[in-house]
């Protein structure tokens, strides 16, 4: 089908990791020669200098949208207006599985139904493919993020600072982030003797809630893809504390800039960054805050680990993610999905 067109259906355009995978897979197939346009009911983004068409849009009925040969959603409240659209295919690229996040809430309902619907799916894990195919028989398509090129190595010492830079990303609100677990550890090395700088990112502004915590030593917010590179880079150490995660670009990201990590012992990280990076239990501050001291007062151990993230980095290159999203385009046209039997079609 290369050669046809192409619409993502995007809820929203906020600061998000999974908006910038959207827009990045958009670009991807536009380079290959495929018409792409991006809708969304919110704005173009400021934050992303965006290489494709797009069209801010009333909502989801077919009477707004461009016709397409396929249709991709990329949200579960995008999945039912994609289905009702009366032309070409479909196909949902999902990230994560939303019900995770909504337990006992009132839209979970909601959630369970759509995914219920039969669809074809893009998934960023092999867990996640595992989850959807068993609980709802969802055929899919591994499908990860690509690595943005603005994130790569600086040159410089091969060893922490004598004061190290310690970062972690995301909002302090989103809980399942474990921004809480990562501080606790911070405040662990600290009382253990080892002096480390706390630099933070979020797309929000710094809570009360945070601070009371822990001030960080520096706060970043909203930042665009490039101005986080730039941060990431002049760190020694990630922490990524997260105990539900679709994929978890900060850390793929982290790695690509030769910034060794310390992650939870997840199905997300398992896929990424195992046997590359410590990982340990979710919820557990003195694990996290052992393994990241473990790095730090180890030069020899730390630079194996940059090392390794490096090497693994290269796998989500650029050129790499094209291949994959030009198969699982074919993979939706040719239909052969609709005789798989098991999940993770395409799995690295």
């Amino acid at each position: 089908m290369m050669g046809g067109r192409v619409v993502f259906l995007l809820e929203g355009t906020g600061l998000y990791g999974g908006v910038k995978v959207v827009l990045q897979q958009a670009e991807l197939l536009a380079e290959q020669g495929l018409d792409v346009t991006v809708v969304a009911k919110e704005a173009r983004p400021s934050w992303y200098s965006l290489k494709v068409e797009f069209r801010k849009v009333p909502s989801f009925s077919p009477v707004f949208l461009p016709s397409a040969d396929l249709t991709v959603a990329t949200f579960w409240t995008t999945v039912e207006p994609a289905l009702s659209i009366p032309w070409g295919r479909k196909v949902h690229y999902c990230q994560g599985f939303e019900g995770h996040y909504a337990q006992g809430t009132e839209v979970e309902p909601s959630i369970l139904k759509t995914y219920a619907l039969p669809i074809p799916t893009w998934v960023v894990n092999p867990s996640l493919g595992n989850l959807l195919e068993a609980r709802f028989g969802r055929p899919t398509f591994l499908l990860p993020p690509p690595l943005d090129p603005f994130f790569r190595p600086k040159r410089r010492k091969p060893e922490p600072r004598g004061m190290p830079r310690v970062l972690v990303m995301g909002s302090f609100d989103f809980q399942w982030k474990g921004v809480a677990t990562a501080l606790q550890a911070v405040l662990i090395m600290r009382s253990r003797g080892l002096p480390v700088e706390l630099w933070r990112i979020s797309q929000f502004p710094l809570t009360q809630e945070e601070r009371r915590l822990l001030q960080p030593d520096r706060y970043f917010e909203s930042l665009t893809p490039h101005q986080t590179a730039q941060v990431v880079r002049q760190c020694d150490l990630l922490l990524a504390p997260s105990w539900e995660e679709g994929f978890g670009l900060p850390l793929l990201e982290a790695m690509a800039s030769g910034v060794p990590a310390v992650a939870s012992d997840i199905d997300a990280f398992r896929f990424l960054a195992g046997g590359v990076v410590p990982l340990v239990p979710p919820k557990d501050p003195y694990a996290l805050a052992e393994a990241a001291m473990d790095l730090l007062q180890s030069p020899s151990r730390w630079r194996a680990v940059r090392e390794a993230g490096l090497e693994r980095a290269k796998e989500f290159s650029r050129l790499e993610a094209a291949r994959r999203i030009r198969e699982a385009v074919c993979w939706v046209f040719e239909g052969t999905f609709e005789g798989d039997k098991g999940a993770n079609v395409g799995a690295i």
